[in-house]
């Protein structure tokens, strides 16, 4: 008793001035009464700082630590606030369960999975052992020997993918991977054999850990119960992103109570091809009829300028709860439009205007809806040595599938080039490291000619199947090294229709933006007229020493995917190709029809909103009039985004 009341004294000690300390719609969300609450947080608007003093505010009215519960994306966010609450508190808040989802369901399965049938020492495999076991199981029943069979990498995608969205796997595939339908039943038997596979091994992926803790809270009373009556309060931060497995671990273990405030944007929901539920944030209000919804917009960030801009944008989206971002820094500059004649001179232009600021280059991003759109940049940057930082993946030529295609071109161009032998040679099926070093010791042995590829003792060693993929190999050889004097966008075209592209869709469950990056590799190639002058290029571009490589330099212009740049800011934010067909992305959805809908729409328009809301300073905006037309490219995409011709004139001025 005595220490209840010590405790109860420390929380109460010392009291915070919350009206002193927060604006007045982040106190209207702190000094909520309780029961379901939807935080609507405007981009900029102190959202973390709001989430903190909401639990700084439990705990001062005498709610135990150990009875809040705050989810968040990642473990380090969790830390951070909840570091933040013991300074304003002077406590310590060991005590609140906080981090991800994942964490949070380790905690409690680790307690109660015996219900299950596990073992409370189970394994959690990490990425590489699921695709591991994928990749055993294909063994096992014999897929492999199938030419066109998924590799087990897309195959662990499609499952998680699978889990995240609650649906099985008939349905995925047809709604997500439609180009893997004629594998469904192969690979329904490959996530029963899985499942029955990790159970036999007392292990759970990442996956299987939301999966068995939904489970357990359904089908287990007493522990549901339990888990009610601890976690008094939920709190949800980045709610726009759930998926709908994680938004129904919360319903339930909100059911009772229903103290729960889920805190996110709408207007930055712009991951649901990795499983983000939409529909949680939007029909909220549905499953929680008497929920108060609060709105945070007053932004810190932004100019008022760039925020007419973007409210202008995500106004057209019939699908959200309306807010009106207002800056708390005056208007600043009108974003600029910047007309461009094509894919150079766009690059050329950002590239210059960099060079011409005095702001730090910490303090400059690219942001791009496509990673190919940064190709020239990424170039233009190099060649002027402006230092750069690539947050969307490796840089564009550092790729995997641009490596894989110009290895093809490589060993055309100087059949000396075992490595790019090897490269383009491994990636048929049946033929391994050990094959492929056989192939070419034999191949070296005949003077490195490319028709000894096609002597009947050269595959002597090759059996079945394997030995047809070799075949098929020689082919395209023999048929690119006769056209050696022909355009290396006719060679690239070439490779990627007769294998390439087939590969790419049984590898990657993101092969159509691995295949947009291609087409525009195959579009930069039309400039050159001959092989070796398009690979000396890429050489030099590839291998100039990357000033984001040394460590001592300090300025690094960013440039990032709008994905990636979610959350982040900078004081000048570039935002290149916004032409039609490209930003929007159209893609093919379904039983291949062009995806049109307006939820698809909506969702690209909320990614411009979010790349927009980065700059706190400028805003440029870039499209570009022509483009080549190798690739596939249409007449369609000549035309402005509609992101950019559904702006009033007055959020922006136009520079050509």
């Amino acid at each position: 008793m005595h220490r209840e009341n010590t405790l109860k004294q420390a929380y109460q000690k010392p009291r915070i001035n919350f009206e002193k300390e927060l604006n007045e719609e982040q106190l209207n969300v702190v000094l909520s009464k309780g029961g379901p609450c939807l935080v609507i947080a405007g981009a900029g608007s102190g959202k973390t700082r709001t989430l903190i003093y909401r639990v700084a505010k439990l705990v001062e009215d005498g709610v135990s630590p150990g009875g809040i519960l705050l989810v968040t994306f990642t473990n380090k966010a969790a830390r951070e606030m909840l570091s933040r609450v013991e300074k304003l508190l002077s406590i310590d808040s060991t005590g609140v369960w906080g981090g991800t989802f994942h964490h949070v369901a380790n905690l409690i399965l680790r307690r109660h999975i015996g219900l299950l049938g596990f073992k409370n020492n189970y394994t959690i495999l990490d990425e590489e052992d699921k695709t591991d076991l994928v990749s055993l199981t294909i063994s096992e029943f014999g897929l492999n020997e199938n030419k066109r069979f998924p590799r087990a990498n897309a195959i662990a995608d499609m499952l998680s993918l699978s889990s995240n969205l609650s649906m099985n796997i008939e349905k995925t595939v047809l709604e997500r991977f439609p180009h893997l339908s004629d594998f469904i039943d192969d690979l329904m038997l490959i996530h029963q054999h899985m499942t029955n596979k990790k159970r036999a091994l007392n292990a759970l992926d990442f996956d299987d850990l939301l999966v068995f803790l939904k489970q357990l809270l359904i089908e287990h009373e007493e522990v549901r119960d339990h888990y009610e009556r601890l976690f008094r309060h939920i709190l949800v931060d980045e709610y726009q992103d759930t998926s709908k497995l994680q938004a129904d671990i919360v319903d339930i273990l909100a059911q009772g109570h229903k103290n729960i405030m889920v805190v996110g944007d709408d207007a930055q929901s712009i991951y649901a091809f990795r499983g983000a539920h939409y529909e949680n944030i939007i029909g909220f209000t549905d499953r929680y009829p008497d929920a108060v919804v609060c709105k945070l917009q007053t932004n810190y960030r932004s100019t008022q300028s760039i925020l007419d801009l973007a409210n202008a944008s995500i106004i057209r989206n019939k699908k959200q709860y309306f807010k009106q971002l207002t800056a708390t820094r005056g208007a600043g500059a009108i974003p600029t439009v910047i007309k461009t004649a094509n894919t150079e001179e766009q690059a050329s232009f950002i590239a210059r205007r960099i060079l011409e600021s005095d702001v730090n280059l910490n303090e400059i991003a690219v942001l791009y809806r496509s990673h190919y759109h940064s190709m020239e940049i990424q170039m233009e940057l190099t060649r002027l040595g402006i230092p750069y930082e690539v947050r969307s993946g490796v840089r564009f030529f550092e790729q995997a599938h641009i490596k894989d295609v110009l290895s093809f071109l490589r060993f055309i161009n100087n059949p000396m080039d075992e490595l790019a032998f090897k490269r383009a040679l491994k990636l048929y099926p049946g033929i391994g490291i050990k094959t492929a070093g056989h192939l070419w010791d034999g191949f070296a042995r005949n003077n490195y000619a490319i028709a000894s590829l096609g002597n009947k003792d050269t595959a002597n060693e090759l059996t079945g199947k394997a030995k047809q993929y070799f075949s098929d190999f020689y082919k395209l050889i023999f048929n690119l090294s006769e056209m050696r004097e022909k355009l290396p966008s006719d060679m690239l075209m070439i490779i990627l229709e007769s294998v390439y592209e087939e590969y790419m869709k049984l590898a990657y469950t993101n092969y159509e933006t691995r295949l947009e990056d291609i087409k525009q590799l195959v579009n930069y190639s039309t400039r050159f007229s001959s092989v070796t002058d398009f690979l000396s290029e890429m050489a030099l571009v590839a291998t100039v020493v990357s000033p984001d490589t040394e460590e001592d330099e300090k300025e690094k212009v960013v440039l990032s995917s709008i994905h990636q740049a979610k959350g982040l800011e900078w004081k000048i934010v570039f935002m290149p190709w916004l032409v039609e067909g490209k930003f929007p992305v159209i893609k093919n959805r379904g039983q291949n029809k062009m995806e049109t809908d307006n939820d698809a729409i909506e969702e690209e328009r909320r990614l411009f909103y979010v790349a927009a809301t980065r700059a706190k300073d400028m805003l440029y905006l870039c499209y570009q009039e022509w483009l080549p037309e190798r690739g596939s490219y249409n007449d369609a995409l000549i035309k402005p985004s509609r992101f950019l011709r559904e702006l009033p004139s007055y959020t922006y001025e136009v520079q050509e």
